[in-house]
């Protein structure tokens, strides 16, 4: 084997072993952008290259972090075992399940029948590991300052699949997944508000996950406009709530512009990508953003997603993830 082979296979085998379950959620991230610009070319009536491209790249990313997971887990199994008894990186394992109910939303428009098979099977391992880590949570004891707004990913995740399921004609199914969403958003937008009040300030590895206060509300606001079309009373509470929860987090831009690169940087995209999408629905149900507004937010998210993956690329390449 040469020189060059051989580094390549060292750096095959550290991006394996050091692969951070918190990393799939750059492909929430990568949909999240795909749903945007699905937004915009629907918006402004333009071709779907754009959407089409992203969801590529979001599937190619997904299968091949998958693959890289199964040999961590083959030749490694004490360092995933050790994230999953991790009071904090256990709550990213259920993107997977969102990855899986992403991929099935943003393929409807081409594959219907895949569409379906990614968003039914995202569904049965969302509510399995939903059952999983909640059980998990009662019967161990988790230190007051692992909460933090990660918390929401495997229970709130649940309220994604209306979003996928009510175009399939899944209504019940539907409303049953978003009930769970919405009962644990309450339960957990309690405990975790509490604990960023009263409680120590946050890692500063965990200081990204404050984006994610705009996930649930942002996306409970896209799935009530499909089990509830139209400007309902509800509806736009949800909306809303998203709102101030972006107004919230602009003065902490400042503090999240000094941090150090950590693969929780992903933790900005998505929910920064759900709110602009529910503000483009707001829109379009209400007229009362305008495109000025809608044109900044899409550049806003497509450029914050474009940063974090260059430089996660950039980490990778100088093998930076086994410091996180």
């Amino acid at each position: 084997m040469s020189n060059a082979d051989h580094a390549q296979s060292t750096t095959t085998a550290g991006f394996t072993a050091t692969l951070p379950l918190p990393l799939f959620a750059s492909v929430m991230g990568t949909c999240g952008l795909g749903l945007v610009w699905h937004a915009v070319e629907t918006r402004w009536d333009l071709s779907p290259v754009v959407s089409a491209t992203l969801t590529t790249i979001a599937a190619a990313v997904f299968v091949i972090l998958l693959a890289a997971y199964a040999v961590k887990a083959l030749h490694h199994r004490d360092r995933v075992m050790a994230e999953l008894r991790h009071p904090v990186r256990i709550n990213f394992l259920p993107a997977i399940a969102i990855n899986l109910l992403l991929l099935g939303i943003l393929s409807r428009p081409w594959l219907e029948s895949v569409s379906n098979m990614l968003w039914i099977s995202g569904a049965a391992l969302q509510l399995f590991l939903t059952l999983l880590i909640v059980t998990v949570w009662l019967n161990s004891h988790r230190p007051p300052n692992s909460l933090n707004p990660a918390w929401f990913i495997p229970a709130v995740g649940n309220v994604l699949v209306p979003v996928a399921a009510i175009p399939a004609g899944f209504e019940l199914t539907g409303w049953f997944f978003f009930s769970i969403g919405l009962f644990y958003w309450i339960i957990l937008g309690t405990l975790v508000f509490y604990r960023l009040v009263i409680g120590d300030a946050l890692e500063a590895p965990m200081r990204p996950t404050l984006a994610i206060l705009m996930a649930p509300p942002s996306v409970a606001f896209l799935a009530w406009l499909q089990l509830a079309p139209g400007p309902t009373n509800a509806g736009l509470v949800l909306y809303f709530i998203a709102l101030l929860n972006f107004l919230l987090l602009i003065p902490q831009v400042p503090g999240f512009l000094r941090l150090p690169f950590f693969p929780s940087w992903w933790a900005y995209t998505f929910p920064l990508a759900a709110f602009t999408v529910a503000t483009f629905r707001f829109d379009a149900l209400t007229g009362a953003v305008g495109g000025t507004i809608l044109a900044a937010l899409a550049g806003l998210v497509t450029l914050v997603i474009v940063l974090v993956a260059a430089r996660t690329l950039l980490a990778v390449g100088r093998g930076e993830l086994a410091a996180h």
